[in-house]
């Protein structure tokens, strides 16, 4: 759905579930043969036992874009392509 990336606090939507990215995974580092590119949990739960991990095309809707300043546009800028 969405090939931009998105920032720490994003809410989206994936398998009819309410998630938080709460980080970003390196591209390149495989998980169980799978690249992700989120790191997430529940919402409004947060961070439990595990976290979830999840692909930028497994997302069906984002309900909240998280908090964007030039820090964010200038991690983007730097690290987007790598992530």
């Amino acid at each position: 759905m969405n090939k931009s990336l998105l920032p720490i606090g994003s809410i989206i939507t994936v398998s009819n579930v309410d998630l938080m990215i709460c980080a970003y995974v390196k591209k390149g580092k495989l998980i169980n043969n799978i690249q992700y590119d989120y790191v997430c949990c529940h919402y409004p739960i947060g961070i439990e036992e595990q976290a979830i991990l999840t692909k930028k095309e497994d997302i069906t809707n984002i309900k909240f874009i998280g908090y964007q300043d030039n820090n964010f546009d200038t991690f983007k800028k730097e690290y987007g392509d790598k992530l």
